[in-house]
């Protein structure tokens, strides 16, 4: 998109290096990656069969988990050179190039059982992150369906303030979740959410349509 903060050229030239970099599960902000990934497959609740999402899928290693659980899985990302790895590492499964900003694929045109997300959504800011919810909640889950996001985010803003002290020069400003705030604006659209740190710099959140 025009002038975008994070154009995708930024994350195709990632793109080769995305693996080795969140390998090394320590440090800002892929400190405990992978029990990360593995919060948001256990949070999703997911049984063999079910339809599931990964928007923002980069190299698709959230994907991967849900595939193995034995879920029908589609993996989506806006950069090409991601999309292009994920299909080359897990041909099985199939990757879509796209903005979840833009008009809904029509190769996505149906609804899913869980829609699931891992380090993506700090790209947006508060309002966009509420309104791209929001428009999945309502249009693309089944009745009974969940969101499951796994992103930078802490529990408050003095939590995020420590962190940033803390990290100095490694700090970089992005729209980081915090759940003191992000929690009430997701339930004032309507969305029942819910939160667990489950690293030093990231959390995992819960989300379902309704009260």
């Amino acid at each position: 998109m025009d002038d975008d903060l994070f154009p995708a050229s930024d994350f195709d030239a990632w793109a080769p290096t995305y693996d080795a970099d969140v390998a090394v599960g320590s440090g800002f902000p892929f400190d405990g990656y992978q029990k990360v990934l593995q919060a948001v497959l256990r949070k999703a609740e997911v049984s063999s069969g079910m339809r599931v999402l990964d928007l923002g899928a980069g190299t698709g290693n959230l994907t991967a988990l849900f595939a193995q659980a034995g879920c029908q899985v589609w993996g989506t990302d806006y950069s090409a050179e991601m999309v292009a790895l994920a299909r080359r590492k897990f041909p099985n499964i199939p990757f879509i190039q796209a903005d979840i900003r833009a008009p809904w694929t029509t190769a996505l045109s149906q609804s899913f059982d869980r829609i699931v997300s891992a380090y993506a959504f700090h790209h947006f800011d508060q309002a966009e992150k509420v309104a791209i919810i929001n428009r999945l909640a309502r249009s693309h889950l089944v009745p009974g369906g969940r969101i499951v996001i796994a992103d930078i985010a802490f529990v408050d803003q003095h939590s995020m303030d420590a962190a940033a002290e803390s990290l100095g020069s490694e700090w970089e400003v992005e729209f980081y979740w915090v759940a003191s705030e992000d929690l009430p604006a997701l339930a004032e659209a309507g969305l029942q959410a819910r939160f667990k740190q489950i690293s030093p710099y990231a959390g995992v959140f819960t989300i379902q349509p309704g009260f």
